[in-house]
């Protein structure tokens, strides 16, 4: 049996702070699952069995009832992930609004910057316009590299959801 222990600072930053859905059904943050798929990528090597998830959040914010909720949430999320990673992942990575915007703005930039370089033999100036460009398509391209790369660790979603989630109180 492998056991990933992770330390969580307080139960809000394991959840998303924008979803205002009841703790139970509430996704777990980016920065939660990541930790703890990552955490499950470096033991799962080593594991004979079902992972155990132990995650150490601190005592002063224990309360009745609150590590079946926790377990469940986190059960919730990987299962929710493990369909959205396989079946999802594109429409889910690209924000249509997002992604126009910079495909324009990166054409439009590039366009000036050839002309500028093309007219009047400015290239620093061209460059300037074309770097404006690629930082357009930055945010976009962040989204399908992490909707790729959750694609790749489906596998990491199945097997963390059916892990034994325990609360650790420090």
């Amino acid at each position: 049996m492998a056991e990933l222990a992770i330390r969580v600072p307080t139960v809000e930053s394991l959840f998303d702070p924008w979803s205002v859905e009841p703790l139970a059904k509430r996704p777990l943050s980016d920065e939660a699952r990541e930790r703890i798929v990552d955490e499950w990528t470096r033991v799962r090597k080593d594991a004979t069995g079902k992972p155990t998830v132990a995650l150490r959040l601190p005592r002063s914010e224990r309360s009745e009832g609150l590590e079946g909720t926790i377990a469940t949430a986190v059960h919730r999320d990987m299962e929710t992930m493990a369909v959205d990673a396989r079946r999802h992942w594109i429409r889910r990575s690209l924000r249509p609004r997002k992604t126009r915007i910079g495909i324009a703005l990166f054409f439009v930039a590039l366009g000036i910057g050839a002309t500028i370089d093309y007219g009047w033999g400015d290239s620093f100036l061209g460059q300037v316009f074309v770097v404006i460009g690629w930082v357009a398509l930055w945010a976009p391209a962040d989204h399908m590299i992490t909707a790729a790369s959750n694609r790749l660790g489906r596998k990491y979603f199945a097997e963390l959801a059916e892990a034994q989630v325990r609360v650790d109180w420090d």
